[in-house]
């Protein structure tokens, strides 16, 4: 449990943290460094999105998938 409070307390923290590091991109860093930035987070929630559809698509069309989080168990038949 001390692992879960330890983690939140961190998220928290980066989450208030951050817009005063971007703050600092913006004002002393390279425009060209926060673009690429920006494009690096949406190609990642992108990839993310086009794998979730994938997913749920080959699921609809009858193929068999493992379940995500079951682990090696039982082989699909």
């Amino acid at each position: 449990m001390n692992a879960f409070v330890d983690f939140v307390v961190r998220l928290l923290g980066d989450v208030i943290l951050m817009p005063i590091l971007l703050g600092r991109v913006v004002r002393d860093g390279d425009p060209m460094l926060l673009s690429a930035i920006i494009v690096a987070v949406g190609t990642v929630f992108i990839t993310a999105a086009v794998a979730v559809f994938g997913y749920a698509l080959l699921g609809a069309l009858g193929i068999p998938l493992p379940k995500l989080g079951s682990g090696p168990g039982k082989q699909i038949e």
